[in-house]
């Protein structure tokens, strides 16, 4: 009796993954390539993210009200919409992912703020500044671009140098602590020498 051999199905490869950390080169290269060509166009004509927001709402709406008048002329039907309703099972998973998100982020907000060490506050601020800073001087759809870009590249990157990257913040942070705690230091012995000073002089004047 012939044996029955049964192997486990081969682990399903993540797309998204692939693609960020340039597994299929040829697809990431592909989007890259895209999206490139897509923001040099829409920068060289002049188009905002609202131009383009309102040319894509009158494409949707021309292409609606084709398909709705061509089926009329032809089956002489109205068009069927029952399709296009919102699922209530959608729109409560759809809550409750959001409300999970904030959440999430508040406990971070509050992480950094309250628990964590200055130099996470510290690069929190900065990393916050400089968004603020990016965000004055481009608009939206080069603000997508670039963060298109930084998807396919830093993923890439962290995972072949991410050791090395390590050991540099590593070594960093502890340069930070230690330039902290001699400031520190100084500013208590400081202060220690102006209250002395300041008890003195209320002394001698008693």
């Amino acid at each position: 009796m012939a044996n029955d051999v049964t192997k486990d199905p081969s682990p399903k490869s993540d797309i998204f993954e692939d693609i960020i950390l340039w597994r299929r080169k040829k697809l990431a290269f592909s989007i890259l390539s895209v999206s490139t060509s897509t923001w040099i166009l829409l920068n060289f004509y002049g188009f905002t993210t609202i131009t383009i927001i309102s040319w894509i709402g009158i494409a949707v709406v021309s292409m609606v009200f084709l398909w709705g008048s061509l089926l009329r002329l032809l089956s002489k039907v109205e068009p069927e919409l029952s399709g296009l309703e919102v699922s209530e099972e959608f729109v409560v998973e759809t809550v409750r992912s959001c409300r999970m998100l904030m959440e999430e982020m508040v406990r971070w907000m509050f992480r950094v703020g309250a628990e964590s060490e200055w130099f996470v506050f510290a690069r929190t601020v900065l990393g916050f500044w400089v968004l603020s800073r990016i965000g004055n001087l481009v608009d939206f759809h080069t603000c997508l671009f670039i963060g298109l870009v930084m998807g396919l590249t830093v993923p890439k990157l962290w995972e072949k140098y991410g050791d090395q990257i390590q050991k540099q913040l590593g070594s960093l942070k502890d340069k930070s602590k230690g330039a902290y705690n001699t400031t520190h230091e100084k500013i208590l012995l400081m202060k220690n020498k102006l209250h002395h000073g300041t008890e003195e002089k209320v002394k001698k004047s008693e």
